[in-house]
């Protein structure tokens, strides 16, 4: 009888704070339509230190543990016998999300399920990607080619604003003259800066929000693809209107309800406002609802939230690192400001990572 390989990973006690630690899963044996993965690097994102603080998780069935982390690269060392499209030696990346069944699910877009069923790795019933190796169905993987090794980690981040540029234009359908020309991204982490990124590399005018005062790294990075920084420590949504032109889309992705005002009075006519921040406390704000609500009816504006990704984002994000690469060298792999050495030492990650614009756990470096 052939044993049970068991690989190291990094595990939460789902609800329990700080409680990130060393353990060994079993690891899957390989059916006819998975790969085996191994583990080169993940991502750490602000949904992961929520998870860390025990805000929310949840571990597979009859599992105490949740082995966190869904940002990856990894490179497939087999593959069962009907897997087509991929083979060992590729480099890849992996969705999160599995479907529940809902019809948004059945169709395909788990990133649209309306039941609120599904599966996330890392997250939610599934182990995720801070291991030393996994196996996974060929079906929910995008190959990365090999010249975007350095930047291939950032493709599950920069998936999510790729959804929300799709939600944006699904929206804006509504107007055949739609053609915008100003965007405005609220927040300059990673998931604000790869927003920035791609909006530039769609020809658009950006103007990229954060409270941070100049000089940083984000707003370096923010300058470098022509893209304009503002921050916006006390300074009203007045004051910012009159700077700018007609705000034509709007990406707010800060991970927190404080601009959600200024974002709504600060759109333009027939705009449109997404919003990326999933927040999980119990905030309450005033803000004034007899002018916003006069601001969109006479402006035809509107606002909508966007959640997770599909395959096809994530394989416009592999486009997009791409892209990046050869409009600005380096710059999107500039944004990796702090490096991890192992599983191991990541049992300290919130002090590994302090700081970072986006840091990363090198697992099993290439």
């Amino acid at each position: 009888m052939q044993s049970v390989q068991r690989v190291t990973s990094l595990a939460i006690h789902p609800g329990q704070a700080r409680s990130l630690h060393l353990t060994s899963i079993d690891l899957p044996s390989v059916g006819d339509e998975d790969v085996q993965v191994r583990m080169i690097r993940a991502g750490i994102c602000g949904t992961d230190r929520e998870l860390i603080a025990g805000h929310f998780g949840k571990g597979p069935e009859g599992s105490h543990e949740l082995v966190i982390g869904h940002e990856l690269l990894g490179i497939i060392e087999s593959a069962g016998k009907d897997v087509v499209g991929f083979g060992p030696g590729d480099l890849v990346v992996a969705t999160a999300r599995r479907g529940c069944g809902c019809p948004a699910c059945e169709a395909g877009e788990s990133d649209f399920c309306s039941a609120h069923g599904y599966k996330e790795r890392g997250i939610t019933g599934l182990h995720g990607y801070y291991t030393e190796r996994f196996v996974e169905s060929f079906r929910n993987l995008v190959l990365i080619p090999h010249s975007i090794e350095k930047t291939g980690v950032l493709a599950e981040p920069l998936s999510v604003p790729h959804k929300a540029w799709r939600v944006a234009n699904g929206v804006q359908s509504r107007i055949r003259s739609w053609n915008p020309k100003t965007a405005v991204v609220y927040g300059a982490g990673p998931i604000g800066l790869l927003a920035t990124l791609a909006l530039r590399a769609r020809g658009l005018d950006v103007y990229t929000f954060d409270i941070k005062s100049a000089p940083n790294v984000s707003q370096e990075i923010t300058e470098r693809c022509g893209a304009t920084y503002v921050c916006t420590a006390d300074r009203g949504v007045e004051s910012l209107k009159a700077e700018l032109p007609s705000v034509d889309v709007i990406i707010e992705c800060t991970g927190s309800t404080a601009p959600l005002a200024s974002a709504m009075q600060l759109l333009g006519n027939n705009g449109v406002l997404v919003l990326l921040s999933g927040t999980g406390g119990k905030v309450e704000r005033t803000f004034p609802a007899d002018v916003i609500n006069r601001q969109f009816v006479g402006g035809n504006k509107v606002m909508v939230g966007s959640v997770n990704s599909s395959l096809a984002d994530f394989q416009a994000a592999v486009n997009d690192l791409q892209l990046f690469d050869e409009l600005w060298p380096g710059l999107a792999e500039s944004m990796i400001t702090h490096r991890i050495p192992g599983l191991e030492a990541a049992i300290d990650l919130e002090r590994f990572a302090e700081g970072a614009v986006k840091a990363v756990i090198e697992i099993s470096p290439s």
